[in-house]
């Protein structure tokens, strides 16, 4: 069992594929914690009052006027986005814990099935953003990566960056599977 857990060491150190992948998948479930974080801090205050989600460009395309007109005269719009800012600061944080546990104790590990339910979690988000941008771009906005806020395709490069470097480092053998191969 020592044995292993050397050799798995030595084939997850940080500057191999699947160390690289640990520390991106690392930085990919801090990024939800931050952010979700910043949402909770920002949900019941004055700060970033110029936005009612992506940025003010898109989403006085969207809503008709500009956000922070809309922010000002409506008081059951601010109630509402800061309702929502709390449920996805709530839900970003629970993410982020689950990310980190998955990549600290499974992946660092070398478990396939970490890797795999780390994707597919980041996947599953992929028709969700699309269902979020079709009433944008339906109303005439553009979202380039700087018309949305940067931890929604941030996170899409380092889940798509994490998964590969960690699909070709689980893939490479260890030293055990070296020894066996060359029938040792």
């Amino acid at each position: 069992r020592r044995r292993r857990m050397r050799e798995m060491e030595r084939s997850s150190s940080w500057t191999s594929p699947l160390g690289v992948g640990v520390a991106l998948f690392l930085a990919y479930g801090a990024l939800h914690l931050v952010t979700g974080g910043a949402f909770a801090l920002v949900a019941e205050t004055e700060l970033n009052r110029h936005e009612i989600f992506f940025a003010p460009g898109p989403d006085q395309a969207l809503f008709g006027a500009p956000p922070a007109d809309l922010l000002r005269d409506e008081p059951a719009l601010v109630r509402l986005r800061s309702l929502t800012f709390l449920v996805i600061g709530a839900l970003l944080v629970g993410l982020a814990i689950v990310e980190v546990a998955l990549t600290w104790y499974g992946l660092r590990a070398g478990s396939r099935w970490a890797l795999i339910a780390l994707v597919l979690s980041g996947l599953a988000m992929f028709p969700f953003w699309g269902l979020v941008f079709r009433p944008y771009l339906a109303a005439g906005a553009t979202l380039g990566p700087f018309d949305v806020q940067p931890w929604i395709w941030m996170t899409g490069v380092l889940l798509v960056s994490a998964g590969i470097l960690g699909w070709i480092g689980l893939r490479r053998p260890t030293g055990r599977d070296e020894q066996h191969l060359e029938g040792r």
